[in-house]
């Protein structure tokens, strides 16, 4: 019999690993594929293991990268060199310290890397991302030296705006302040890496950090977009295809830049194919009554966000589309934790639902969610109705006027009713057909 062809996944946070999980999905029945998932110390890994039970007959096996780091937990705290106006000699401690950590975390990355691409022995190497200085560049560097493809993973949206936007990305201060030394030579080394935003100065990450990695080999040509270092990337958004194009220029993206289906596409067209019975089984399983499947998809809470003010907001919004309509399924993000949010489901009529939202969108005939959620695809895909809330609207409680506003749509989306979708949607390359054929 013939070894299997092995797929490794290099999953750097919860939503990687949920995309790389819909990805086992797609190919649970390929006894020929062999599926091993490293993952970040970020990464809920007990969550992980218990949703793998669930894909049938694929084989596949969980890697923890950094069991130490889990354990001390501190993978979620940001330690990098923050620039103060310290004294000479406690900066240059500071710079000793980051140093010797920088310097210590990457060799060990390194070794682990290169014992785990050395036991599994892969074909090809699935990436999240490829423009972070995190595990993903450990995993680059082996494959290259083995010559083993690395391609991006099309899982979600990102572009450089949003980058921007989140005051919790990389290294920001006003433009009418001194850049620090090490700033100014980040700089002059790539010009590429700084940005500017309103009336801040933005470095993708901390430029201390940045001249280690460079020194060391590790450096990200163009942080902002994918394709620095994998040899292939896909997505399945037209906007983030155009930008990376801009940004890499046509030459370099030309033979490694594709545009195909995300790597849940083919779930969502199965669950809309068969809505149905997915509609009858939701029913069944939280006992809902009604014609109308209502769906609440909330994002991630953004770090710096108060959590106070996020559950208020979730518990006004649910209130509100139960004021509408008798029963709504409440999807959270894979970063959300369900037992903070269960308070929702005090609420007469709604449930949380355990079900990933690929398996159960098709079904829906009403969606509610944040306005920036790369869920936007799936919906306009669909042609599902919607309503939508301001992403950035979740750090400060709503006030009356807000929650009044909403109202207001979700009332004129119950008098509206739903679209009727006799239709089917157009496809475009299947990811997990791409991945096969490079194998």
């Amino acid at each position: 019999m013939e070894d299997k062809k092995t797929i490794l996944m290099i999953a750097n946070s919860d939503t990687g690993a949920n995309g790389f999980l819909s990805f086992v999905e797609r190919l649970k029945d390929r006894n020929d594929i062999r599926f091993v998932m490293v993952c970040h110390p970020r990464v809920q890994i007990r969550a992980v293991k218990e949703k793998s039970r669930n894909l049938g007959n694929a084989s596949f096996k969980v890697l923890d990268f950094d069991k130490r780091e889990r354990q001390r937990g501190k993978a979620l705290v940001n330690r990098d060199y923050k620039y103060v106006k310290d004294r000479f000699y406690v900066s240059a401690y500071k710079a000793a310290f980051n140093t010797v950590k920088i310097v210590t975390q990457n060799r060990q990355g390194l070794r682990r890397a290169k014992i785990m691409m050395k036991n599994e022995k892969p074909d090809a190497v699935l990436l999240y991302a490829d423009n972070k200085s995190e595990l993903e560049k450990f995993f680059i560097y082996c494959a290259k030296r083995q010559r083993i493809p690395t391609i991006v993973a099309p899982i979600c949206m990102s572009d450089i705006e949003g980058i921007l936007l989140n005051p919790s990305n990389g290294f920001r201060q006003k433009k009418t302040d001194k850049l620090p030394i090490t700033a100014r030579i980040v700089k002059r080394i790539n010009p590429r890496l700084e940005r500017e935003y309103g009336d801040q100065v933005v470095f993708f990450s901390q430029p201390f950090r940045e001249i280690l990695e460079r020194l060391m080999g590790f450096g990200v040509p163009n942080p902002w977009v994918q394709g620095s270092l994998a040899d292939i990337v896909c997505t399945a958004y037209q906007e983030q295809y155009d930008e990376t194009v801009k940004e890499l220029g046509e030459e370099s993206a030309k033979g490694r830049l594709f545009l195909t289906e995300s790597v849940e596409d083919g779930i969502i067209i199965e669950g809309y194919e068969n809505r149905e019975s997915v509609r009858n089984a939701l029913a069944q399983k939280y006992g809902l009554h009604q014609k109308e499947t209502v769906v609440i998809a909330f994002s991630e809470r953004v770090q710096q966000w108060s959590k106070e003010n996020d559950l208020y907001n979730k518990g006004v919004i649910v209130r509100s589309v139960l004021e509408s309509f008798d029963e709504v399924l409440v999807s959270l993000h894979p970063k959300s934790d369900p037992d903070e949010n269960r308070f929702l489901e005090d609420f007469k009529g709604c449930h949380i639902v355990e079900e990933p939202l690929r398996q159960i969108i098709g079904a829906a005939d009403l969606i509610v969610y944040a306005d920036i959620s790369s869920i936007f695809r799936w919906v306009d895909w669909l042609h599902i109705s919607k309503v939508t809330f301001r992403s950035y609207s979740m750090q400060e409680k709503w006030t009356d006027d807000m929650i009044a506003e909403f109202q207001v749509k979700v009332e004129d989306a119950k008098k509206a009713g739903t679209v009727k979708r006799a239709y089917e949607p157009e496809r475009g390359i299947d990811f997990a057909k791409f991945v096969l054929d490079r194998i």
